[in-house]
């Protein structure tokens, strides 16, 4: 006879297997919503009867164990997630159902693991439990807010309310169970926002969130790609943890589309760099709008999101026409500080020492990933521009910390920014 421990334990493998099983490969959520397994039948493993025969001792009675009953029913929501390319998150809640029981069991599990080392993560590996109380008054907060009538149980609120949690893209996302949550019947899902966990969260760098300014930024962008030299750059920049911007040309895209959606899933950003490097200076508004639109268009088809609203025109050159047409649709320009003339220096060594000497806090350094010699300048400028204490975000971000929102038809530049 197997012991109820015993099945309870089979029962939350059943559960773990599903969880796996469902893990998305693509680098983020399925299809920004949790899915549903479909019901599965599950036998609730009691004793069943057979007669057993025994050969070494005909004179003991046989053992006697009871028919299996109806299959039960287990009911399931399933939630896959990649954050930064790195933290797969697996989730799945809902209640098992059988005619032998007079109400639902709910069971949930959650599993949260770093696909660059295979750990699985536990708590502490995430929250700074020396924090655990800032991180528990705003699970309260949030629980408050989105059930008041929460508020005669939160004096009970303690470390066993964060044992289901995943990484979102976002925040951590708090799974309470109906037991946890006794004031109503069923599974609440709370969001804590990074922003709100500050320093009490222990993986921000890894997760791309921007760190305080005590750690300078810098931008590094790469034009007119993607070709075969941007796989070196990403592989340098992931050897590192570093994130960068990568304004495409429309029309070589589908050559390289793997190296976006890597780059995307890495941290990094994709932006647009017009179709076919025209000068924007020397054609009107509408094949200006064309020429943003159609490689806009090409990005999200490749990477599944909307790029962000600001582009690198083509030759870094723009009039009034220019600008007034990249406003007009809501977008604005990524302009540079530093220019090592990687175009002009094939010389990773002159490359380098034209970075090291301009770099600044705020620098948006223009660069491009068509040059062996570029990829050679970044082993060298990539670990030196960490050890010095930058940390290497995207042109969005860089500006985001420091302007907050973009404006349409506004130049940056860096952390001076150009008005027209």
């Amino acid at each position: 006879m197997r012991s109820k421990g015993f099945w309870l334990a089979v029962l939350a493998m059943v559960i773990l297997i599903t969880v796996i099983s469902c893990h998305s490969p693509r680098g983020d959520r399925n299809a920004g919503a949790d899915i549903m397994v479909p019901i599965v039948p599950l036998y609730v493993m009691q004793e069943y009867t057979a007669t057993q025969d025994t050969h070494e001792h005909d004179d003991e009675e046989p053992e006697i164990i009871e028919a299996p009953p109806e299959p039960g029913e287990l009911d399931l929501n399933t939630e896959t997630i990649l954050v930064a390319g790195r933290y797969a998150g697996f989730m799945t809640w809902g209640f098992f159902r059988h005619s032998a029981t007079p109400y639902d069991i709910a069971v949930a599990e959650s599993l949260v693991k770093d696909t660059h080392t295979g750990a699985v993560l536990e708590i502490a590996d995430i929250i700074d439990m020396t924090k655990i109380d800032k991180v528990l008054s705003l699970l309260a907060g949030a629980l408050l807010a989105h059930a008041p009538e929460s508020a005669p149980y939160l004096d009970m609120i303690d470390d066993s309310w964060l044992t289901h949690v995943i990484m979102e893209h976002e925040g951590l996302g708090v799974l309470l169970t109906p037991e946890i949550s006794p004031w109503g019947l069923d599974f609440v899902y709370i969001l804590l926002p990074y922003e709100d966990l500050d320093e009490a969260f222990l993986l921000g760098v890894e997760l791309g969130i921007v760190e305080p300014p005590h750690r300078p930024m810098v931008a590094l962008t790469f034009d007119d790609g993607p070709s075969t030299y941007t796989l070196k750059i990403l592989d340098i920049l992931e050897q590192y943890g570093a994130r960068a911007t990568f304004c495409v040309l429309g029309y070589r895209i589908n050559r390289h589309p793997e190296l976006l959606i890597r780059a995307v899933a890495m941290g990094s950003e994709v932006i647009g760099h017009s179709w076919d490097h025209r000068n924007f200076t020397q054609i009107n508004a509408a094949a200006i709008a064309t020429q943003i639109t159609r490689t806009s268009e090409e990005i999200e088809a490749v990477i599944g999101q909307t790029p962000p609203p600001i582009m690198r025109a083509p030759f870094g050159q723009h009039n009034n026409n220019a600008i007034n047409a990249v406003r007009d649709m809501g977008y604005s320009l990524l302009h540079w500080s530093v220019d090592p003339q990687d175009w002009y220096n094939r010389d990773a060594d002159v490359v380098y020492t034209n970075i090291m000497r301009r770099v600044t806090e705020g620098s948006i350094i223009l660069l491009h990933d068509i040059h062996p010699t570029t990829v050679e300048a970044m082993r060298m400028v990539i670990p030196r521009l960490i050890a010095d204490g930058f940390q290497l975000v995207t042109a969005s971000e860089l500006i985001a910390y420091h302007y907050g929102e973009m404006q349409p038809g506004e130049i940056y530049v860096g952390f001076r920014n150009i008005n027209w």
